[in-house]
C-alpha cells in the first residue's frame, strides 16, 4: 500500500500581511496540461483554491459561483487563504477553467505525498501483488494498492460472512471480528432478547447454537479475502482490512445448507447492523423466500453480493440471480474468464477467482478457486465504498462498482463478464466523500420475527399424518417410506414420464398481520441432466405455488430440479422458508380462498428422480386482542 498524507500547504511563506509579495505565476490554463499534471498522485476530485482577494470561500459565500462545477467545501487553511474542495465534473476541465479567471490566484489538484511502500504481508507481496509468477498479481488488476491510498475501510462498516463460520483464532482475522454490543459473553442469558443466547460473534443457524468457529474452511478463506489485517507482517492483506466481520454459519457436514438457515442468517445480519452481506454460496433452484430476504436486506440499506456459481455455463444461480443482489463471476489474474464461472444475463461484474490466497482453517494460508473467491473481492470493495461514504444506498454502491469496472470481452455489457472486472481505485475515485461526522449505523427498525407470537398454524395436516384436505392427482401419494416429521410424507412423480400434484384450499383470516410458510424437501436423484432453460435446473422439476381457488397462478414459491448439485441422492431434508410481505398477505386476503399447489414431473429420460415434501406449516398471526382494563376500586 502507498500510505498517503494530503499535502494541503504547498508553499511556505513568511509571516507577512496577506499578498505582501507578488503571487506566484498562474498554473497552466489549458486542459491538456492539466490532464498531464493529473497523472501525478492526487486526492480524487479534490482541488486547492485561492482567490486573488485572499477571501476564503465558505458554503454560503456567493463566490462559490466562480467554481465551474458543483463543489463541496472539505476544509481550509485560513492563514493562507486556501480552501480545499471536492468537485464534480471533469477535474482537468474544472482546473483549466478556474485558472483562466482573473479572480483566482491559483487552483490545483490536492496532490498526495506518498512514501511509496506496500503492505508487509508476505503473501500479498509474493503472490497477490506479484505479476511475475503464474496466477500472481491478481490484486494489481483491480488497482487495490491505489485504492488503499484513499481508504482501507472503517471498523464501523460490518460485513456479514454467511458461510461455514470463521476461524476465530486465526492470526490474520481474529482482530477483525464483530462482537455483539448488546450481548454479555458466556453468561448463558439472551441479553439482547433476540431469542439467541450468547450470540457474541454471530450465530450458527445450521447447528442452532452460538459456535461460529469454522469447521469446513470455506468461510475462513472468504473472510480473509475481505478483511485480513494489513501490515501485521502475516499472511495476506484483505480488500478492506479495517472493516469488521460478522460470522454466520449455515452449513452442516458434509457441506450443505438449507434455504431456511440462509434466510434466517440474512435477516440476522440486517437486523444487527451489517452493511454488506457476502454470499459465496447458492444453488440453481429459485426460492421466493430467499428473494424476499435479499430484498429485505437491500430495502434496509445493506449491499448483498453473491457468487454467480461454478457450473461453467449459461445457467441462473441464486441468490446471485435475484435482481437485488450483485452477481459476481470469476476471472484469472490476466483478466480472462475462468472456465467454471457461470454466464448469463443475471451477471453483474467479475473479479479474481483463480488461485486466490487466503486463510487456511486452523492456521496458515492456502489457495482456493471459485466464484466463491471472486465474491468477497466485490464485497470488500463495497465495504471500502461505504467506508468513504456511509450514506450511499445499495443501488448507488452497485452503480459505482458497475460503472467503474474495466470492460472486458465484447464492448459494453455482455453475459460473460457483465459490466467488467472491478476496479477498486476507479470505484473509490467515483465515490463522493462524506465530510460530516460518521453516522451511527445501528439499526433503528425492530428485528424480524420468523415465527411471530401467538402464531396459528392453518395447515394442521401439513405433516401428512392425517388425510382428507389434500387433493392428489397423477403420480402422488402419502408414503411411510420416509419422513421429515412423524411417520409419513408426500411423494410426487418418481419414474420417467410421470407427474403428480397435491393441492390444498386455504384462506387467511381477515385480520392477519403476519404469516410464515415453511416445508421440508427431499430429492432422491438418479438423474443429473440439465435442461435447456437457464432459469430452470434440470429436466425433472419440483414446483410450489400459491394459486387462485380455480388454479390460476398467484405467487411462485419454489422452482427446483434434478440437476441441482446440492440436491443429490442422500441429502438430508432441506427446509424452505418464506416470511410473507405485507403486499403478499394483502394479495392472499383479497382472494378469499386460494390454493397451495405442490407439483413434480419427470422427463422422458430413463433415470428416476423421486420428490418428497413434508412438515408443511403455514403460520399466521392475528391482530392483538385488546382487553379492557379492570381497575380495583376501594370500598
Amino acid at each position: 500500500m502507498k500510505q498517503s498524507i494530503l499535502l494541503l500547504i504547498l508553499i511556505l511563506i513568511p509571516a507577512l500581511p496577506a499578498r505582501a509579495t507578488p503571487p506566484p505565476p498562474a498554473p497552466p490554463s489549458d486542459i491538456a496540461a492539466w490532464r498531464q499534471a493529473l497523472a501525478r498522485p492526487h486526492a480524487p476530485r479534490e482541488i486547492i483554491l485561492a482567490t486573488t482577494s485572499s477571501r476564503l470561500l465558505t458554503p454560503a459565500d456567493p463566490q462559490l459561483a466562480l467554481l465551474p462545477a458543483p463543489a463541496t467545501l472539505l476544509g481550509a487553511i485560513p492563514q493562507l487563504g486556501l480552501a480545499r474542495y471536492w468537485v464534480q465534473g471533469d477535474l482537468a476541465s474544472v482546473l483549466a477553467a478556474l485558472n483562466r479567471r482573473p479572480d483566482v490566484a491559483f487552483a490545483e489538484p490536492n496532490y498526495l505525498l506518498t512514501p511509496d511502500f506496500n503492505p508487509n504481508d508476505p503473501y500479498y507481496q509474493n503472490y497477490a501483488a506479484n505479476d511475475s509468477i503464474p496466477y500472481g498479481g491478481y490484486l494489481n488488476r483491480i488497482n487495490i494498492s491505489q485504492a488503499w491510498d484513499i481508504t482501507v475501510g472503517r471498523p464501523e462498516i460490518i460485513v456479514a460472512v454467511i458461510d461455514s463460520g470463521i476461524d476465530l483464532d486465526h492470526e490474520d482475522i481474529k482482530e477483525a471480528l464483530w462482537t455483539n454490543p448488546n450481548e454479555i459473553p458466556d453468561n448463558q442469558i439472551d441479553d439482547d432478547h433476540n431469542g439467541l443466547v450468547d450470540d457474541v460473534y454471530g450465530w450458527n443457524f445450521a447447528a442452532d447454537d452460538n459456535n461460529v468457529d469454522d469447521w469446513f474452511g470455506h468461510g475462513s478463506h472468504v473472510a480473509g479475502i475481505i478483511a485480513a489485517r494489513m501490515n501485521n507482517g502475516k499472511g495476506i492483506a484483505g480488500i478492506a482490512p479495517k472493516v469488521r466481520l460478522m460470522a454466520l454459519g449455515i452449513f452442516s457436514p458434509p457441506g450443505f445448507g438449507t434455504y431456511a438457515d440462509e434466510i434466517k442468517a440474512i435477516l440476522y445480519a440486517v437486523d444487527n447492523g451489517a452493511r454488506v452481506i457476502n454470499l459465496s454460496l447458492g444453488s440453481n433452484s429459485y426460492s421466493r423466500g430467499e428473494q424476499m430476504a435479499v430484498e429485505y436486506a437491500v430495502q434496509h440499506g445493506v449491499v448483498v453480493v453473491a457468487a454467480a456459481g461454478n457450473n461453467g455455463r449459461d445457467i441462473y444461480h441464486w441468490p446471485a440471480a435475484h435482481a437485488a443482489a450483485i452477481a459476481v463471476g470469476a476471472t484469472t489474474a490476466t483478466d480472462t474468464i475462468v472456465g467454471f464461472s457461470n454466464r448469463g444475463d443475471f451477471l453483474d461484474v467479475v473479479a479474481p477467482g483463480l488461485a486466490i490466497w487466503s486463510l487456511r482453517m486452523g492456521g496458515g494460508y492456502r489457495t482456493m478457486d471459485g466464484t466463491s473467491m471472486a465474491t468477497p473481492h466485490v464485497a470488500g470493495l463495497a465495504a471500502l465504498i461505504l467506508s468513504r461514504n456511509p450514506t450511499l444506498s445499495p443501488t448507488r454502491v452497485r452503480e459505482i462498482i458497475q460503472n467503474t469496472a474495466a470492460d472486458l470481452g465484447a464492448p459494453g455489457y455482455d453475459t460473460t463478464y457483465g459490466y467488467g472486472r472491478i476496479d477498486a481505485y476507479a470505484a473509490l475515485q467515483a465515490t463522493p466523500p462524506y465530510t460530516g461526522t460518521f453516522p451511527n449505523l445501528t439499526p433503528t427498525w425492530p428485528p424480524t420475527q420468523i415465527w411471530p407470537p401467538l402464531c396459528e398454524n392453518i395447515t394442521p395436516d401439513g405433516d401428512f399424518e392425517i388425510s382428507g384436505s389434500w387433493v392428489l392427482s397423477g403420480t402422488a401419494a402419502i408414503t411411510d417410506a420416509i419422513a421429515a416429521s412423524g411417520a409419513r410424507a408426500l411423494f410426487l412423480a418418481g419414474q420417467p414420464d410421470q407427474q403428480g400434484s397435491a393441492t390444498r384450499q386455504l384462506s387467511l383470516p381477515s385480520d392477519t398481520t403476519s404469516a410464515t410458510l415453511t416445508f421440508s424437501i427431499h430429492i432422491e436423484n438418479d438423474d443429473r441432466n440439465l435442461g435447456d432453460d437457464p432459469t430452470d435446473p434440470g429436466r425433472d422439476h419440483l414446483r410450489a405455488w400459491f394459486r387462485t381457488s380455480d388454479g390460476q397462478p398467484l405467487l411462485e414459491l419454489l422452482r427446483a430440479g434434478n440437476a441441482e448439485y446440492d440436491l443429490a441422492a442422500g441429502l438430508p431434508w432441506d427446509r424452505y422458508l418464506h416470511v410473507l410481505s405485507a403486499d403478499e398477505i394483502a394479495l392472499l386476503r383479497q382472494q378469499g380462498s386460494f390454493q397451495i399447489w405442490l407439483y413434480a414431473d419427470n422427463g422422458p429420460d430413463p433415470a428416476a428422480t423421486r420428490f418428497f415434501i413434508d412438515d408443511l406449516r403455514f403460520c399466521v398471526t392475528h391482530r392483538p386482542l385488546h382487553l379492557p382494563l379492570i381497575f380495583n376500586s376501594a370500598p
